[in-house]
């Protein structure tokens, strides 16, 4: 065997094995970095104080009024819902109506009849190949 080849040779062994050495030696750094750069949760004691009920109370009686509370249905989830509902206003259209009215050329806008304009769209929509 000539030196020359038995030399490359050699080489050729000696870099795969430093290759491998290396990833693994770079594997292993960056896992430590990792475990380094995890963050640490610490968790503190916390004292919470409580609220007394009638404070509580007393805060939801001055928003809302009084609460009269009926029996609707027997699911105690859905008659709370009820009962809530019951106590609010529901008259929608009072604050669907603006206080000022529109000007005439928006309200011809938003009152105009549209349909003949869906139609030439549809139209125009079911023409196209």
């Amino acid at each position: 065997m000539k030196v020359t080849i038995f030399e490359k040779l050699i080489r050729k062994v000696i870099r795969e094995e430093i290759d491998y050495a290396l990833r693994r030696e770079i594997k292993s750094l960056k896992e430590d970095l990792r475990e380094e750069l995890k963050p640490t949760i610490v968790e503190q004691p916390t004292q919470r104080t409580s609220i007394p009920k009638n404070v509580q109370t007393s805060l939801k009686e001055k928003i809302m009024g009084k609460s009269i509370s009926q029996q609707f249905t027997s699911n105690g989830a859905l008659n709370d819902l009820l009962n809530e509902t019951a106590q609010g206003n529901t008259n929608l259209e009072s604050t669907l109506m603006p206080e000022t009215p529109m000007p005439v050329e928006v309200s011809n806008v938003v009152n105009r009849d549209y349909r003949e304009l869906m139609r030439a769209i549809d139209k125009k929509k079911n023409s196209r190949p």
